[in-house]
């Protein structure tokens, strides 16, 4: 399997989350904590739709690639056949 370069990126909605959680509970601030976790969640889930979205592609590229090895096999046999009945 190919590396997942968007796994590679660095998640920033979860890092500004963290760092907003660990103000907001420096300060007291419950909403700038709330706002924290709210921006931990969307990174995690930009991190899941990412990696869905890679294996979905690589999924379907080794689906095209495998069926068209079918399809060369199957030219390759219907020539086969078409040489036969042409002797």
């Amino acid at each position: 399997m190919a590396i997942n370069k968007e796994s590679l990126k660095i998640n920033t909605d979860e890092i500004k989350g963290r760092a907003k959680v660990a103000a907001g509970a420096v300060t007291g601030n419950k909403d700038l904590e709330n706002e924290g976790q709210i921006d931990r969640y969307v990174g995690q889930a930009k991190k899941y739709l990412d990696t869905a979205t890679f294996r979905a592609k690589d999924l379907l590229d080794n689906g095209a690639t495998q069926a068209s090895g079918w399809i060369d096999k199957a030219k390759s046999g219907a020539e086969g056949l078409i040489d036969k009945v042409k002797k």
